[in-house]
């Protein structure tokens, strides 16, 4: 959002009572129904707001001093690790809100879906079925949200990412998860695409074949052409 006066046109909107982590925000939307929408002063230090676009990303941070020692082993590593994270020059947002999509509450500019590695798997293919190009993700350790929904809100493009410590410590994220974020107008190229892998009989819950059975039966059906 450009303007923090946004948040009040949003119906049954909370705003954090203490200092969070964006992780945590997100989770309270995602693992509690919560609306939500925070600024800046919301966030424990400056870190995370720099690094999720509500505060410009500066030369000093792009040091990543705080990674030092820990994150990382040494003053370059540090610095490299902040560098490939996702640039929000382009974009400085005032605040940023979020809410469960069946809420509708909100017109979302990133859909954020976590799910298992075979859910995503199939929402990626979905999106793969018409017009085919290989994602290229970066992974990047601690800050994945930055390879995943800040990644997304900046350039459109697909983010996937692995939850980091601190989604999964403070912003509920399971440890067996991963993060897919779309666009609205990717997350319904993904839908309408597991509609037609739906109708050829690649669907979700993936039954399990066998690793000791003869495969001819079943490789037919899910590799072979249909007429």
């Amino acid at each position: 959002m450009e303007n923090e006066f946004d948040l009040e046109n949003i119906t049954k909107l909370r705003r954090p009572k203490h200092l969070h982590m964006p992780c945590q925000l997100l989770g309270q939307a995602m693992q509690m129904g919560f609306t939500i929408g925070f600024t800046a002063e919301d966030l424990i230090g400056a870190n995370c707001s720099r690094t999720v676009g509500l505060l410009p990303q500066t030369e000093e941070w792009r040091k990543g001093a705080l990674f030092n020692g820990v994150w990382c082993g040494s003053a370059e590593d540090a610095e490299l690790h902040h560098s490939s994270l996702t640039s929000t020059d382009a974009r400085v947002y005032r605040a940023i809100a979020a809410s469960p999509l069946a809420s509708g509450r909100l017109e979302p500019d990133v859909y954020m879906i976590a799910g298992t590695p075979g859910q995503i798997f199939m929402i990626i293919s979905g999106y793969l079925r018409k017009k085919f190009e290989p994602l290229q993700q970066t992974f990047v350790g601690e800050s994945s949200c930055s390879m995943g929904w800040v990644k997304t809100m900046q350039t459109g493009e697909p983010g996937i990412a692995v939850p980091c410590f601190a989604e999964i410590r403070y912003g509920g994220f399971s440890e067996h998860e991963m993060i897919l974020t779309l666009s609205p107008e990717d997350f319904v190229r993904s839908v309408e695409g597991l509609e037609e892998l739906s109708k050829v009989g690649l669907r979700y819950p993936i039954a399990p074949y066998g690793m000791q059975v003869d495969v001819n039966e079943g490789i037919g059906a899910s590799y072979g052409p249909k007429k």
